[in-house]
């Protein structure tokens, strides 16, 4: 039988624990708009409209986020039905009973769900990058350009923070840092070493999943060798709450340093 090569993992005892969550669970990033509606109110008309369409640019990715949670979700579910599915066929285990037609539908149907699943959760890995490289050159767009530290990219942002501060007088706000730092290793990095940039012949592409349906990649080497590490992706649901926390912490880096502002302020109404 033909396809792409998944797996599927059974989640351990502590694994079932840790995975319980809201179902339900949304990015809600009602605070962020709210927070672009009223602080553009403070420019000029023309960084009013620019501040404005810099800083929707990140509600838009955050939306786009959701989209591929809750697509993810739907595949998830139906690919956790459908390898349960599959696992009561072949119960109890047989070396000898031929492969039924049953169990080439439920193969391929499983094969095409399971790159579905791993579509999604890629998706979701490169448009969250794209988001916090939205963020920090909508930071920098607000409080000017430093020559020795750009911000081209929320690696450019975790490496050149204080240097930025530094130059620009900013305050930082406690654990704004350490958010900045965690995401870079739970996104960035995991997006450039585990899809952007995976470079490995012999890596192959697993599932494994948790209560609710959600389902997450466990990249393991064809042929092993003792130096091989193992990685495995987060549910999208803790990502997505960390995502949410990040954009809250960001609304609150720019309040506690609007007076540094580069932006043309407004006139006081008469």
């Amino acid at each position: 039988m033909g396809g792409p090569f998944h797996y599927a993992r059974r989640p351990t005892r502590a694994e079932m624990v840790s995975g319980i969550g809201n179902p339900e669970q949304k990015m809600k990033m009602q605070k962020l708009a709210e927070f672009v509606a009223l602080h553009r109110e403070r420019f000029d008309t023309e960084h009013n409209n620019i501040f404005a369409f810099s800083f929707s640019k990140i509600l838009r990715r955050f939306a786009f986020l959701q989209i591929i949670h809750d697509r993810h979700l739907a595949a998830s579910m139906a690919f956790v039905a459908n390898s349960e599915a599959m696992l009561a066929t072949t119960l109890p285990a047989s070396n000898t009973r031929p492969i039924t037609p049953e169990q080439v539908r439920l193969y391929q149907e499983g094969s095409k769900l399971g790159t579905e699943v791993q579509l999604e959760i890629e998706s979701f890995y490169l448009f969250a990058k794209i988001l916090l490289d939205d963020i920090a050159r909508a930071l920098e767009y607000y409080f000017g350009p430093v020559r020795s530290a750009p911000l081209d990219s929320h690696d450019d942002f975790a490496k050149h923070l204080h240097s930025f501060a530094k130059a620009k007088t900013l305050i930082i706000p406690h654990g704004f840092e350490e958010a900045v730092l965690d995401l870079r290793r739970r996104i960035s990095d995991v997006r450039d070493q585990q899809i952007a940039h995976e470079k490995s012949p012999r890596t192959m592409v697993a599932m494994t999943w948790l209560p609710g349906g959600r389902v997450r990649t466990m990249a393991t080497k064809l042929y092993p060798k003792e130096s091989d590490q193992h990685s495995e992706t987060e549910t999208l649901d803790s990502l997505c709450t960390a995502l949410e926390a990040y954009g809250e912490r960001m609304i609150g880096f720019i309040k506690l340093n609007q007076d540094r502002t580069r932006l043309k302020v407004a006139p006081p109404k008469a």
